[in-house]
């Protein structure tokens, strides 16, 4: 194994995660994220301001950077770390999301791409999250409640799921990722505490 190699699979997912889908896709619709809505170039903010098409395309960009990051990086650039080098790349291409080095250390709030990253490392684990946030989404009509709520299932289960990944890794990995998300939704829990956080209402419209 080479320590070169690995260096550069974890350089080449930070670069990939700090390439933002949001601000690019507001600026084809004609809009900033930045400067309006929530101020953060992430897939939820894009839904709300310019709709169904901006919404699945940014969460789509970031959530394929996930995949990418932990299911070909790996693959492509240090195969022989392949059976401990993906939970790396992804976390890698998460704090890229989050301190983009292409935009001034300033990202967005990582969800989409630790779901991508999910995904390409624990499928099953996956569809955990996926059923977490749902109905976490369904009954309380937050974002940021669904979201933590599928990090943290993601976390708790990591911690004894019979899968190929050393225990310590695939635990560690996701329990350091709740508390990352934790991090970026800080602002979001204050508000929920406050009570003045916004349910989410539909953008589902077509446009």
């Amino acid at each position: 194994m080479s320590i070169l190699r690995v260096g550069a699979a974890l350089a080449v997912a930070y670069l990939l995660g700090s390439i933002l889908a949001g601000p690019l896709v507001a600026r084809w619709f004609g809009g900033d994220l930045r400067a309006a809505g929530s101020g953060n170039p992430g897939a939820t903010n894009a839904l709300r301001l310019f709709g169904r098409k901006a919404g699945v395309l940014v969460f789509g960009f970031d959530f394929a950077k996930g995949l990418i990051a932990g299911l070909w990086i790996p693959l492509w650039l240090a195969p022989s770390a392949i059976g401990w080098l993906p939970p790396l790349t992804v976390l890698a291409a998460v704090l890229g999301h989050l301190y983009p080095v292409f935009s001034r250390f300033r990202g967005g709030k990582g969800v989409a791409t630790f779901l991508g990253g999910v995904l390409a490392i624990a499928p099953p684990l996956f569809v955990l999250v996926a059923l977490a946030w749902a109905i976490a989404f369904y009954v309380t009509g937050y974002v940021v409640v669904a979201s933590l709520s599928g990090a943290l299932a993601f976390a708790v289960v990591s911690w004894i799921w019979p899968g190929s990944w050393p225990q310590a890794l695939i635990g560690g990995f996701g329990t350091l990722l709740f508390l990352i998300l934790i991090w970026t939704h800080r602002a979001n829990l204050k508000r929920l505490h406050e009570g003045v956080e916004h349910r989410f209402k539909t953008a589902w419209r077509a446009g």
